[in-house]
């Protein structure tokens, strides 16, 4: 794990870890019987330094936690949203299609893919599949002026497929710049990061199970 001092306790250092120096070293003292009061101090010290070391490591792993969670609930409301509210209901969806005008399918026609990739490899990958085997199509709404575009494939029995993937990933190497410098960092670092952001999804799906349609949006690992 790469040390910066972003995420260095120093408040903690400062107010909590540094006045307890002796302490420790009273308690390592009882334990183990040292030549005089400075190795006893210095031994405080080292437990002191390696306190915060643990802090700065848990204050990295929270904000990185922190990160993904808070995209995997912007992402989320895709699925609660728009989307699944023309998922459940009845009315035909309007897909506007660059070789055609406006094919309708009913609802029950309608199934979402979403890719839900383990690293930064994988994501691309995915996307790259998506983006060579679907089309940007557009949503079209009575009730509203402006559509949206997804990536849409017609299938051969009649139904159509939207992918999703969390595109919203990619932004990651944005706020994390050390952890995404190089490619055998960003692949370590991700299937960490996007573990975190796989358990929030699953955290939402269960308390808004009520607000989409689990048989029309499945979510797969890629």
């Amino acid at each position: 794990m790469t040390f910066t001092f972003r995420f260095f306790p120093f408040k903690d250092f400062i107010f909590s870890i540094i006045p307890t120096i002796g302490t420790y070293g009273g308690f390592l003292d009882g334990i183990i019987t040292f030549p005089n009061k400075w190795m006893a101090f210095g031994s405080g010290f080292v437990v002191s330094v390696i306190l915060a070391i643990i802090f700065h490591a848990e204050n990295k792993r929270n904000y990185r936690r922190s990160l993904a969670e808070i995209l995997a609930m912007g992402y989320f409301m895709n699925f609660t949203g728009r989307l699944a509210k023309l998922l459940k209901g009845k009315a035909d969806i309007s897909f506007s299609f660059p070789d055609t005008n406006l094919v309708a399918y009913p609802p029950g026609k309608v199934n979402v893919k979403v890719g839900i990739p383990g690293t930064l490899n994988a994501l691309v990958k995915y996307c790259n599949m998506v983006e060579a085997q679907s089309d940007v199509v557009y949503i079209r709404e009575s009730t509203k002026n402006d559509p949206y575009w997804v990536r849409a494939k017609k299938e051969d029995d009649g139904t159509i497929t939207i992918y999703e993937f969390p595109r919203t990933l990619f932004a990651l190497s944005r706020y994390l710049e050390k952890e995404f410098e190089n490619q055998q960092k960003a692949e370590k670092n991700s299937k960490k990061i996007y573990k975190y952001f796989d358990d929030k999804l699953k955290q939402l799906k269960i308390q808004h199970s009520n607000e989409f349609p689990n048989d029309r949006i499945k979510f797969q690992y890629v």
